[in-house]
């Protein structure tokens, strides 16, 4: 009897403790972003790997605070000789309510995330169909004050 009612106790705890992770309470993302919270010059370094093999990615991105980005980034690939130049011109990007952000820029799609109150992101390209991972991250490159001006 004694061993029925310790084990009819240890069922009954187990069955609350799953009840209660069960409900833990999720912290939704931070809302309220907007294209404004990415405007400035941030330096972007990314890695990840092509068909050709990996590649190395650093560059000057600059938003607009509404919508269009302009810069250049600069490509090392495996095997090459050379820095690839690529001038970035005609982009557009989206920052959506839970802070995180959709652009486009030549041929390519990138998801990211704003962190650190606006002063980084982190970001994925997600071009469909594309054989590539790249991802990377990017930090303002002058304080609120300079971007101003």
């Amino acid at each position: 009897m004694k061993l029925r009612i310790s084990f009819s106790i240890l069922v009954l705890l187990l069955v609350c403790l799953f009840i209660s992770f069960g409900n833990v309470r999720r912290v939704p993302a931070k809302s309220g972003c907007t294209n404004a919270n990415l405007r400035g010059s941030y330096g972007i370094h990314a890695t990840g790997t092509t068909p050709a093999g990996p590649l190395a990615i650093v560059g000057l991105i600059s938003y607009d605070g509404a919508g269009s980005l302009t810069g250049t980034l600069f490509i090392r690939r495996t095997g090459s000789t050379t820095t690839e130049i690529v001038p970035l011109a005609g982009g557009t990007y989206t920052v959506h309510p839970d802070c995180t952000v959709s652009d486009t820029f030549g041929n390519a799609q990138h998801l990211s995330v704003i962190v650190d109150g606006g002063r980084g992101y982190v970001i994925l390209n997600t071009t469909e169909g594309a054989p590539v991972v790249v991802s990377g991250e990017a930090r303002k490159q002058f304080s609120e004050d300079r971007d101003r001006d």
